[in-house]
């Protein structure tokens, strides 16, 4: 009996030994095959990796190109700009020299004249319709020589730079800068071409004469003038105009010399939308910022911006409590804005 046992177990260790090899076998195979697989997916995944380092290497080498194509355009085109900008300058440097040579008076052609050609009698009721606009619109002849009061001082220093020469408005109309001057005891020349206002003021005893302002202006010697002034005139002319009377300015001033231009305010929103247009004359507005650099260009000196005059209704209205003070502000701000530029001690560009 002991023995059957025991070959009952031999016999069932080897029927176990056999599945273990079988299931041995079975697992060689299926690594085999996994490592088979894997190697086919190792080498297509190197295959992949090959394709897209390559295609990386093309798009970086195109991208190159690309680069440098657009670096030789850049380099193009600020050789070009530098040179324009070279010849601007080298422009800009010699036309000073020769507008302020002692030679001659003026290096530009005179613009075209402020007066056109009338029918007779037109230009008279022209005048005489212009004058009565300013009266209502701009104030008596006593409020605006109050509001040009606050020039006393750039005047009085312009005038003891230069030596005590004399100062010429420009526009003159009816010669309430003209009767400041007279006060502070300066020798002044006034000149318009409306000659109902010139009327006015030589019934001041105010030397003012009916004359174009570009003639005057040319006309005056080299380095002869302390002030030039201009109040509420440039509205009225072109911008070549404009930059001729600059440039003018620049010549006919001794060093030292103050050119003083004031003209309605754009920034002030009525005043830009509807007031600027109630005088058929203006011809368009002038805002700060350009005046500023166009003094610049010409070669003035400690050029100052001063807004001036702001409405009536401005205190009130930044009293209320609801009121946007910025808004507040663009609508009943300063009205005027005048520019200040002062000729360098050299007579040179600055």
């Amino acid at each position: 009996m002991h023995i059957f046992k025991r070959l009952e177990q031999y016999i069932a260790a080897v029927f176990k030994l056999g599945r273990i090899e079988r299931i041995a076998k079975r697992a060689d195979r299926a690594a085999a095959k996994n490592a088979a697989r894997t190697e086919d997916i190792f080498e297509a995944m190197t295959h992949r990796l090959e394709e897209l380092t390559g295609k990386l290497i093309e798009i970086t080498q195109e991208q190159n190109a690309k680069s440098e194509d657009h670096k030789v355009w850049i380099k193009g085109r600020f050789a070009e700009q530098a040179l324009h900008i070279n010849k601007l300058s080298h422009r800009l440097d010699q036309f000073p020299r020769g507008h302020r040579s002692s030679g001659s008076k003026i290096g530009l052609p005179v613009p075209p004249s402020q007066s056109e050609e009338l029918p007779e009698g037109l230009g008279l009721f022209l005048d005489t319709f212009y004058n009565r606009l300013e009266n209502r619109f701009r104030g008596s002849r006593e409020e605006i020589l109050d509001r040009l009061r606050i020039y006393h001082t750039d005047v009085i220093d312009a005038v003891n730079r230069t030596g005590g020469k004399p100062v010429l408005d420009l526009a003159c109309g009816r010669g309430e800068w003209l009767s400041l001057m007279r006060e502070l005891g300066i020798e002044a020349i006034g000149v318009d071409i409306n000659e109902v206002q010139i009327a006015s003021a030589q019934d001041e005893n105010l030397e003012a004469y009916h004359k174009d302002a570009f003639e005057a202006l040319r006309e005056a010697e080299n380095e002869s003038l302390s002030v030039i002034s201009a109040h509420h005139f440039i509205e009225h002319i072109s911008f070549p105009q404009l930059s001729w009377l600059v440039l003018e300015a620049q010549r006919a001033l001794a060093p030292g010399g103050l050119l003083l231009l004031e003209t309605p305010n754009p920034a002030n929103l009525i005043v830009g939308s509807t007031n600027f247009y109630i005088d058929p004359t203006h011809k368009h507005p002038l805002p700060s910022q350009l005046l500023e650099i166009l003094f610049e260009t010409a070669g003035f000196g400690s050029v100052e911006i001063r807004y001036l005059h702001p409405g009536d209704n401005l205190a009130e209205m930044l009293s209320q409590p609801n009121i946007n003070p910025e808004i507040a502000q663009l609508l009943f701000g300063p009205q005027d804005v005048a520019v200040l530029g002062q000729k360098s001690k050299s007579g040179s560009l600055s």
